[in-house]
């Protein structure tokens, strides 16, 4: 995992990285604080790159990827930032060197070993309930569980209608059923019938080429200023990889600086990714999980509401009371979240943000820095693993100065590598 920021405002935008990264998905994990996240584009473009979570694409280290983009680039300049994303796209979709055929089969792979253990999850809970344990469960429930949980993902990427990846189903299944295969056997224990294995193989599909993106894609973070663009931007992708020779990818965030704080993202902005809890907390006041806990409580106090009238009181409603009831409680709801998203607009995050609006070039490294520093700390000093840590990269761009390190960590002794 990863804790990156960052920081904009007029003067410029301030970029800070960790350095953790974790070996293994699953058992023993080691996790090694030496890795680059944070990159300069060039020493002639004005333009920062971070990446969070695979620190690969196709197989490939995203450092050797940025740097043989900054080789292909060279000198040539574009107006707007969104210009030098799309052309590293163009760069991606051209250069054969990360269309690996073989490779495509692990992006596969990922995507449906990932949906497959959520089902397969989602009924190992089911199993474990009190009634089931008592009624006993057989491989024919199981069964018809996991085809019930596959229907319902199966329905719900249909629903979408983007498609990231164009392709035939049939020829999907040819290109890619032993992967399917591969994965059923390593995740189910016993043989489930051949129409639970079509619903697998549709689900594969579906996934591949709907919106599901993979714990093993990459988060990838551009920012800075185009030639003509006097304010620094920031872009965010998501990118998995290619498949049928086509590259899937989406945008995920797009935070422009403006003149005014009534357009775009306003005068200041701070947004983390990867980890981004701690940051979260720090901003609007409270930790994310904590504040759906507390909303999720009360949503479920006014749900239950009529109920527990009736229950108490031994009354009993019609059901266009009972229909009042639950109107009223919807709205009681979303008065209780307005009121609670205006108190932290106003006491919080506008606050923040006025501070921000105002700091030099050097505080907003400082404050970068600062902000993976408490991702990393907690980190520290919890039972979950380290998987944020220590040194930071920093990093301030500004229009007339560029790319400029602020902390920066380095595998190469300089005295002994005098040419470096």
């Amino acid at each position: 995992m990863t804790a990156e920021v960052a920081v904009l405002n007029k003067q410029g935008i301030a970029m800070a990285a960790d350095s953790a990264i974790t070996s293994g998905r699953e058992g023993v994990q080691k996790v090694y604080n030496s890795a680059n996240k944070l990159f300069s584009l060039s020493k002639e473009h004005p333009i920062g790159i971070m990446v969070y979570g695979a620190a690969s694409f196709m197989e490939v280290p995203w450092e050797v990827i940025i740097k043989s983009y900054r080789e292909n680039l060279g000198t040539k300049t574009f107006p707007q930032i969104k210009d030098y994303l799309d052309d590293f796209l163009r760069f991606l979709n051209k250069d054969e060197r990360f269309r690996d055929k073989g490779v495509e089969e692990i992006i596969v792979y990922r995507i449906f070993s990932d949906n497959l253990k959520r089902l397969v999850k989602e009924v190992e809970e089911r199993m474990a309930r009190k009634e089931h344990m008592e009624e006993g469960v057989s491989s024919k429930r199981v069964t018809h569980w996991l085809g019930e949980a596959a229907d319902q993902q199966i329905q719900s990427y249909q629903k979408e209608e983007h498609e990231f990846i164009e392709m035939d189903e049939n020829i999907f299944k040819e290109r890619f059923g032993s992967v399917v295969i591969e994965i059923i056997d390593e995740l189910i224990k016993y043989e489930i019938p051949e129409e639970l294995t079509e619903k697998f193989y549709k689900l594969s599909f579906e996934a591949v080429q709907k919106d599901y993106f993979s714990v093993g894609s990459t988060g990838f973070v551009i920012g800075g200023y185009g030639d003509k663009e006097i304010f620094p931007r920031l872009l965010n992708y998501r990118l998995e990889g290619f498949v049928f020779g086509q590259l899937k990818f989406k945008k995920l965030k797009d935070k422009k600086i403006s003149y005014t704080t009534d357009k775009d993202d306003g005068t200041a902005t701070i947004t983390a990714f990867a980890q981004r809890d701690m940051v979260d907390s720090f901003i609007s006041g409270i930790e994310p999980n904590m504040e759906d806990l507390v909303f999720n409580i009360i949503s479920g106090v006014l749900r239950n509401y009529p109920a527990e009238i009736q229950k108490h009181l031994a009354i009993e409603f019609t059901k266009e009371q009972v229909r009042d009831l639950e109107v009223m409680g919807r709205e009681i709801y979303e008065s209780i979240e307005s009121a609670i998203t205006e108190y932290q607009e106003r006491n919080y995050i506008e606050p923040l943000l006025g501070v921000v609006r105002s700091l030099p070039k050097e505080e907003l490294a400082d404050m970068a820095e600062a902000l993976v520093s408490l991702t990393t700390f907690k980190r520290r000093v919890t039972r979950a693993t380290e998987s944020a840590g220590p040194p930071i990269d920093v990093a301030i761009i500004t229009k007339g100065d560029g790319f400029i390190w602020m902390k920066r960590k380095h595998y190469v002794n300089q005295e002994i590598n005098a040419r470096l």
